[in-house]
């Protein structure tokens, strides 16, 4: 692509691609942002000179990743390449490590940055390298200038304690498996692999944490339904009866962009989801009018909006939902509706490959093989419609699309 003014509107409709796209600014003479299949990176790209002045000769082309802009904003990533930039000028390549490579020379903090350039090579989502330098920074924060050789097994079992009572136990177990995974790449790479002791996470006994599989029950949905139609902003109304007929996952319905919206072909064509993928929902007859309900209400509300479920942050600026769960109705809301579906889906007795595709779901077994999403989407159409009959006969008896959803305040 041609160089052009990076902005952060931009950066976020580059699209995911298959092949690597190079996007360079003409702000920063050697910042870009580099975008395949599973990231957005910022990069810098200068040529490296040594030698005194007059006889000086270019050794290489040096390219050196700052972060994903999940990590780094735009305004971020123009300091941090400006400053690599004054150091590649004065003959430093900025990714010749500036320490033996001994393990002795591993703190935590190096370990985790290790991972995380680990992850970015093997494409990962945005979203996991941002959750890694979040767990890092807010949980095991105290152990980023430690030596991984000075991390005890009872230094671990005691953080796991700690951050289960100050955090809760998910997060515990979560923070502490990262670290595992990190001292795990360190024992893989550093030369010295006998320098350093066993992982002291095997000492860490993980907390028992029962998954969130709760579910609302069918007698139940008459009385969600009445609480849902009777929250007074009525964008959100939507939202949340979309996310129960949709199954999206809350992050995915809340960031859905108009236009990504084919209603004509009754699809949203969502470009990654969490699997890294593209995947077309099919929307029911009645999904169809929810989402034409939600555009109503958009263009009255938030003029000029890209997204489908916007509002307004602390400044009076239009941006995407950020919050999925209801502050009336936290454990009624959010993922236990996309619990839900699957669970109705179960109850109509839907075809277990068609369930799994309708959640984008991995198909297992032979059946991934020979299935393919885009070649059945007549088929789960289908049943999505047959999803939908069900939903509405468990919330009104006699499948009646109920007045609360199709009027909103005007």
């Amino acid at each position: 692509m041609q160089p052009t003014r990076l902005t952060e509107a931009f950066i976020r409709q580059l699209a995911y691609e298959d092949k690597p796209v190079v996007v360079r600014d003409t702000i920063v003479k050697g910042l870009m942002v580099a975008v395949n299949k599973h990231s957005k990176s910022y990069k810098v790209q200068r040529d490296l000179w040594v030698g005194q002045r007059g006889r000086r000769r270019k050794t290489k082309t040096v390219r050196h990743t700052l972060g994903t802009t999940l990590e780094l904003t735009l305004d971020d990533a123009r300091t941090r390449a400006m400053e690599v930039i004054t150091q590649i000028k004065r003959g430093v390549d900025p990714n010749a490590s500036d320490v033996e490579p001994g393990a002795e020379t591993w703190t935590v903090e190096r370990m985790f940055e290790e991972y995380m350039a680990d992850l970015r090579a093997r494409e990962c989502a945005d979203r996991t390298i941002s959750d890694v330098r979040v767990q890092m920074n807010r949980y095991l924060a105290d152990w980023k200038p430690i030596p991984i050789s000075d991390v005890t097994r009872s230094m671990a079992r005691e953080k796991h304690r700690h951050i289960s009572e100050r955090h809760g136990k998910a997060v515990a177990n979560s923070s502490l498996r990262l670290f595992k995974a990190g001292y795990n790449l360190a024992m893989r790479v550093v030369d010295d692999p006998d320098a350093l002791p066993d992982n002291p996470v095997k000492a860490v006994t993980f907390n028992k944490v029962r998954s969130s599989n709760r579910v609302l029950m069918p007698e139940d949905l008459p009385e969600w339904w009445a609480k849902v139609q009777a929250l007074p902003n009525p964008l959100r109304r939507v939202m949340h009866t979309l996310g129960l007929f949709s199954g999206l996952r809350p992050g995915t319905l809340v960031s859905l962009r108009r236009e990504w919206l084919h209603l004509d072909e009754h699809a949203i064509s969502i470009p990654r989801m969490k699997s890294g993928e593209p995947f077309d929902l099919p929307l029911s007859n009645y999904m169809v009018g929810l989402v034409q309900q939600a555009l109503e209400l958009g263009d009255m509300l938030y003029p000029g909006s890209e997204w489908l479920f916007p509002t307004r942050n602390v400044r009076g600026k239009i941006i995407a939902t950020a919050v999925w769960r209801e502050k009336t109705l936290p454990s009624e809301t959010g993922h236990i509706l996309r619990h839900t579906y699957r669970t109705i889906a179960q109850r109509v007795g839907l075809d277990k490959i068609d369930a799994r595709m309708l959640l984008d779901h991995k198909v297992v077994g032979i059946d991934r093989v020979y299935v393919h999403e885009k070649a059945l989407f007549d088929r789960l159409l289908a049943s999505q419609e047959t999803m939908t009959a069900a939903v509405l006969e468990l919330i009104h008896e006699d499948g009646r699309v109920g007045d609360s959803v199709s009027a909103y305040d005007r």
